[in-house]
């Protein structure tokens, strides 16, 4: 009997032009009031990790009754797929964007920018200028592009219902963050004397716009700045070493990844086996072909499973609910469930700090302990300063990149479908659900040590003060003395001694030249008379008054770091129109067409480590080795992504 696909045909282009999806860029600055927690890395679901393309296309191909030699089917599946709602992505990378725009454009501004923005990330922190006025843009995209080897093998010829499959996806992937960097002022401030140097640090030292922060390898001066300033009543040579952004970086890396994303392989058997129905079991595991991610880019390309073994099982089912008299046309249900769990791997993350999303960026001071024969005698309200700084800076993410073993405890792929086939004819429509639980993370205790009381945020404070008088034979009037001041509290939008605001006028630069805002601050002294220690020279256009320094200094510690975690939830929908020569004898080919639209479900949630989604509990323990793992928040973070295809194959009895 002729069978009419034409409205089968008509559904199926009825649903695919759901798919006819646009990426539009705008410039709406988002608010980042409210971002609870980012993730440092982007996880997505194995390219490799698709049972649709294993399904489509092979009702009567596979789990056949009533025969007793080998038989199978082998088949290539070419598909092209990119994300879409890519707001998504940027969302987990740099926080909540409540604007209805693809591509969240955010603000960078120096401290003495007039009228600044609060949500702005801090230019002073990418050794910029104070009136740096600028902005970033980001609209990302993933695309990728399948030949999905399948082969399965009836072994019905040694016990009936026992079979083998394999599944191995060669993969081109390509992930692109399509950042922009707009400058809007460049800025011509130099740095106050004090601020991150013994004396002022010109603009001509420092970096042009953000991009060249951002994307890695420079920094003021090469990388160090030498300035001969007073000490002792002699001028001595002070060399200040500014580190370049190493970890997270945004730009110009090799977007393209192609390999093996993964050999997947199963052994399974039908204990229930009917010309209308099956039950069957199956051990599977993959091999992990794919690449380990590197964290010196942000958006680097996974192409694969994360480099992770697993080993799992399966379970397939179909009931057929209706067949013809004549056999040629039938409608039923099939059923492909398939549940690994994903072994520990060892790599490297680049880590945000408990309670401070996107900290990686912001700037650590290193201190150390005063040297033996020291003459500065730094002290605070009369207590002598344990640390003092030790002239180098770097980017949080160059101390947060560590190190940790991740294993997943349950990565669960499952499809439901229906399938109605006239002759040679077949059309299948379905749902898929992919889940993953949420990655346990622990710091990898041969390689890993986390270097305490060495790193501290330095926010807006001056890392500097000068005495205020002649002190006798050691000090001299201006003489520079390293200080101890650091901010635990500052964020990637601003330190604690100028608003984030900014500081607009000089009255309100010259307030927070003397540190008042600084952690456990207490008045600056210097020399064994202590004599004030000044928030600039007395010699300087605009002299201040007495400066502050932390007593003691607050330090990053390992409990300080956010292990943050990601999880994975999709809802996929797919459907695909196949043909088979049935006439043909021994060796059947078959071709089809389809496509699959999937929408990850994105979002923060709390965990048993933490009270409340934006900090990190002081009970989590981030101690090595302890029998506790390293995990911090965990955040939903799933791709959503439309896909088309054409399947190709032969089947053999």
């Amino acid at each position: 009997m002729e069978c009419s696909f034409k409205k089968v045909l008509s559904i199926a282009l009825l649903l695919s032009s759901g798919l006819a999806l646009a990426d539009s860029c705008c410039n709406t600055t988002c608010d980042s009031t409210g971002i609870k927690s980012v993730s440092p890395k982007y996880t997505i679901r194995s390219q490799g990790t698709n049972a649709v393309r294993r399904m489509v296309g092979s009702v009567g191909k596979m789990n056949l009754y009533d025969v007793d030699k080998l038989n199978g089917t082998m088949a290539l599946t070419l598909e092209y797929g990119q994300s879409f709602n890519n707001d998504n992505i940027a969302e987990c990378l740099f926080g909540t964007c409540d604007c209805d725009c693809d591509c969240p454009t955010i603000k960078v501004q120096g401290s003495r920018v007039a009228d600044r923005d609060a949500n702005a990330w801090l230019a002073d922190y990418f050794y910029l200028p104070t009136d740096y006025d600028g902005s970033f843009s980001v609209d990302p995209k993933i695309q990728n592009f399948s030949a999905d080897f399948f082969f399965y093998f009836g072994l019905d010829e040694w016990a009936q219902g026992l079979y083998f499959w394999a599944q191995f996806p060669v993969t081109w992937t390509k992930w692109d963050l399509n950042f922009c960097d707009h400058v809007n002022n460049a800025g011509t401030n130099n740095h106050d004397e004090g601020y991150f140097t013994v004396n002022e640090l010109d603009r001509s030292n420092l970096l042009g716009s953000f991009a060249e922060y951002i994307r890695g390898g420079n920094a003021p001066g090469n990388g160090s700045i030498t300035q001969t300033a007073s000490k002792a009543g002699s001028s001595v040579d002070v060399t200040t070493k500014f580190n370049p952004l190493c970890c997270s970086r945004i730009g110009c890396d090799d977007n393209t990844k192609t390999t093996v994303s993964e050999v997947r392989f199963a052994l399974g058997w039908n204990f229930l086996l009917d010309e209308d129905y099956h039950l069957g079991l199956n051990i599977q595991a993959s091999a992990p072909t794919g690449n380990n991610v590197k964290p010196d880019y942000l958006f680097s390309p996974q192409n694969g499973n994360d480099n992770h073994w697993e080993l799992g099982g399966g379970l397939s089912a179909h009931y057929v609910f209706w067949r013809s008299e004549d056999e040629e046309k039938h409608f039923g249900f099939y059923l492909d469930a398939n549940v690994t769990h994903m072994f520990k791997n060892s790599q490297y993350r680049c880590f945000d700090l408990c309670g401070k999303p996107l900290s990686r960026y912001m700037l650590a001071e290193k201190l150390a302990k005063p040297a033996s024969d020291s003459d500065d005698n730094l002290q605070g309200n009369g207590t002598a300063a344990t640390y003092q700084f030790a002239a180098e800076y770097t980017p949080v993410a160059n101390i947060t990149n560590l190190k940790v073993d991740v294993s997943v405890g349950v990565n669960a792929d499952i499809v439901a479908m229906f399938n109605y086939t006239c002759g040679g004819w077949s059309w299948d429509l379905g749902y898929n659900l992919w889940a993953r639980s949420c990655e346990k993370i622990r710091l990898d205790c041969d390689c890993t040590t986390f270097p305490e009381n060495t790193w501290a945020l330095k926010g807006d404070a001056a890392v500097y003060g000068y005495i205020a008088t002649t002190a006798g034979t050691d000090l001299n009037q201006n003489d520079f003395v390293a200080l101890s001041a650091t901010e635990s509290d500052a964020t990637i939008n601003a330190g604690t001694n100028f608003a984030k605001t900014g500081a607009s006028t000089q009255a309100l630069a010259d307030a927070g030249r003397i540190n008042p805002n600084i952690d456990n601050a207490q008045l600056a002294t210097g020399d064994a008379a202590d004599i004030n220690l000044l928030g600039s020279r007395t010699t300087n256009a605009n002299p201040v008054g007495q400066t502050s320094t932390s007593i003691q200094p607050v330090f990053i510690k390992q409990s300080d770091i956010n292990f943050a975690r990601t999880k994975g939830l999709s809802n996929k929908v797919f459907s695909h129109l196949g043909y088979t020569w049935v006439d043909r004898e021994d060796w059947i080919p078959y071709v089809g067409v389809g496509f699959e639209a999937e929408f990850g479900s994105n979002g923060s949630d709390c965990n048993d480590c933490n009270d409340e989604c934006n900090s990190c509990d002081t009970s989590c323990d981030t101690d090595c080795c302890d029998s506790k793992e390293t995990n911090g928040n965990c955040l939903k973070c799933s791709l959503s992504q439309w896909g088309v295809w054409v399947k190709g194959g032969v089947s053999f009895n």
